[in-house]
């Protein structure tokens, strides 16, 4: 039997297909700070994190201290901060979403709005993460950033 997606239907395979971690101390208040593996929320796209990568070792990837202090300044002060605004509001949202259907019998119509919003977080949170590897293109050089890029595949 063949089966057809519709968007409401592929809602749930879309976001379960990468997921971003980021900090809080318990699944039940998303504002405190520890790093702890039950505060995820799935990206719109997968997408490498080369940070991860360059700060094991980054005499492997040829990164220069110059080079160094410009991801840091360029990308990490920058882009974790304004991602992570995203992400943990897109958790509370996709809390109250999950609460709202399984625990009051919620339908697709009375999350809509809640769905669009999530939406609308999920696509600046990936926005953000493309810019960021822009950054990371403009101040390694390509074979740098080629290497980096593999290795942050190879790390999933």
């Amino acid at each position: 039997m063949h089966q057809r997606f519709t968007p409401l239907l592929a809602l749930p395979l879309l976001l379960t297909l990468g997921t971003a971690q980021a900090d809080t101390a318990s699944p039940e208040r998303p504002g405190s700070a520890s790093k702890r593996p039950g505060f995820m929320v799935s990206e719109l796209v997968s997408l490498p994190h080369p940070m991860r990568a360059i700060r094991q070792d980054p005499e492997h990837f040829g990164v220069s201290r110059e080079q160094m202090q410009a991801l840091r300044r360029e990308v990490m002060e920058v882009y974790p901060p304004q991602l992570h605004e995203r992400v943990q509001a897109a958790w509370s949202l996709e809390r109250a979403i999950r609460r709202g259907v399984l625990e009051q019998g919620k339908d697709s119509a009375a999350v809509a709005e809640q769905l669009d919003e999530l939406t609308r977080l999920k696509r600046e949170a990936i926005d953000l993460r493309i810019e960021a590897l822009n950054r990371f293109r403009a101040i390694l050089d390509p074979e740098q950033y080629q290497a980096v890029m593999t290795a942050s595949a190879k790390g999933r």
